[in-house]
């Protein structure tokens, strides 16, 4: 349940091949996202934890594949993801908050 209309953006997926070698950042995918710039004000009066280091927030899609370390460009600006966070509604993740820097 994505509430919002999200703006595009492009995910860029590191290391999501099947191999078990070294991380490598030649190893990527770009996909089309859509996010939400989340104001972490509301997840803080709802009880969600903030990251320090974090320059902002954006709420995605549960059905994103989305780790620690990825990058979105987003209004022509790279923002690497410190922090997913699973937003749960009746037992199911419904969305993702992700921590940028």
């Amino acid at each position: 349940m994505f509430l919002v209309n999200g703006l595009k953006a492009q995910l860029i997926q590191y290391n999501r091949n099947q191999s078990n070698s070294i991380y490598d950042d030649q190893d990527q995918q770009t996909v089309s996202i859509k996010v939400c710039p989340y104001d972490i004000s509301d997840g803080v009066r709802f009880g969600l934890y903030t990251v320090p280091e974090a320059k902002g927030y954006f709420q995605v899609k549960r059905t994103v594949d989305v780790k620690e370390g990825d990058q979105i460009i987003f209004d022509n600006k790279t923002y690497t993801i410190l922090n997913v966070q699973d937003n749960w509604l009746y037992n199911r993740v419904e969305n993702k908050i992700l921590a940028v820097k």
